[in-house]
């Protein structure tokens, strides 16, 4: 009787910590892009380069100017959620932690009464439970109902984030070795390891990879989605917050995996729709003189191979394009910040900052790194 009433209560604690998570997924409302709860978090906007500290040069760190380093785009959570789709993949985080939680409490606790009650009992009293259909029946049903919860939160949470059949925004975005280039739909411009969306707008992209898996995934915007290449995936989320956030590769894919980032600006919709005309834009003119003749140099170096520079003669369409160069915030891949100290470490040697990446050392004169990085800088 004694045992008959443990597994009782057992399967009561269960399924009495199965329904309050069950409950918690109607907190929280079906995503629109028209009634978006702004979260009360603000995330730490990244210093721009013109405002870039330039006393000494930055550390291969995330470019973070934070004032509080556990809200900072470095550091970002699905537990700060800035998207109705980050809000739901939350909530089914908390009710699995809720629900597995109880499963071993429960497990932890019968497990101590039988140790600390029966501890000192005779071996000959001890009873045979084989054969016993009650308790069979009981603890096969416990985790079968467990996991048709589990299952069903799931679904319904992969239900909510089902990508919808027209959205606001749409961009395509390319997962290489190890950077990440963005491309809009209808734009005739493409950028690198940063890009900016619209908030309050709901924004699709087609993932593609070059080379290997890669994973694209802004923690508090959404899911993880892996990037395959030869083939198409897609996600869909609707920013709620302006603001700067970290997206990162999720998948290993080699040596500099950890060093392959990028960055989400989300503005407001002026802001967003002048950032885009901007983009479009060929490169500006070099004005002052060390620029003039960096802009030169660069055409005589073997630069154009993989770099496009819009308005100019350089053309490639291996590495990232650099017509907006000096705009960028980072550099690397979010490597460094875009600095010109940072930016002179770079072109003296990137594979000292980033080992391994595909962009070879190229010896050169110090005076000529000086007139490239003040071209690309004026590059905004």
């Amino acid at each position: 009787m004694t045992r008959r009433a443990l597994l009782i209560a057992a399967a009561v604690i269960a399924l009495a910590l199965c329904l309050p998570a069950v409950a918690l997924g109607h907190e929280t409302p079906s995503p629109t892009p028209t009634s978006t709860p702004t979260p009360t978090l603000t995330p730490t906007v990244i210093a721009s380069p013109a405002s870039a500290p330039s006393a000494a040069p930055s550390p291969v760190v995330a470019p973070v100017a934070a004032s509080s380093p556990a809200q900072g785009p470095d550091t970002p959570s699905i537990l700060r959620p800035e998207s109705p789709g980050g809000a739901d993949i939350k909530t089914l985080t908390i009710q699995i932690l809720v629900i597995l939680s109880g499963v071993a409490i429960t497990v932890w606790v019968i497990l101590t009464i039988v140790i600390l009650r029966y501890r000192h009992r005779p071996e000959a009293e001890v009873r045979q439970t084989h054969g016993n259909l009650t308790i069979e029946i009981i603890w096969t049903a416990i985790p079968a109902v467990i996991i048709a919860v589990l299952f069903f939160l799931t679904i319904r949470t992969t239900g909510q984030l089902a990508i919808p059949a027209s959205t606001q925004v749409h961009f395509a975005a390319t997962g290489h070795r190890w950077w990440w280039e963005f491309e809009f739909a209808g734009a005739t411009f493409k950028t690198a390891n940063e890009i900016h969306l619209p908030a309050e707008q709901t924004v699709s992209a087609d993932l593609l990879s070059t080379d290997v898996i890669h994973s694209y995934w802004v923690p508090q915007m959404g899911g993880k989605v892996d990037m395959i290449p030869g083939h198409i995936n897609r996600i869909s989320f609707t920013p709620a917050t302006v603001g700067t956030f970290l997206g990162e590769c999720s998948e290993y894919c080699g040596h500099q995996h950890a060093n392959m980032r990028f960055l989400v600006f989300v503005d407001s919709s002026a802001d967003f729709a002048r950032w885009m005309a901007d983009e479009q834009r060929p490169a500006r003119k070099p004005t002052a003189p060390e620029a003039v003749a960096g802009a030169e140099f660069i055409t005589t170096m073997a630069c154009g191979g993989c770099h496009t520079i819009r308005g100019t003669s350089l053309a490639g369409e291996k590495g990232p394009d650099l017509t907006h160069f000096g705009s960028r915030a980072t550099l690397g891949a979010v490597a460094l910040r875009n600095t010109p100290e940072n930016l002179t470490r770079w072109l003296e040697d990137p594979q000292a900052v980033k080992p391994e990446n595909l962009m070879p050392r190229i010896q050169m004169p110090a005076d000529r790194i000086a007139q490239l990085v003040a071209y690309l800088e004026e590059l905004k």
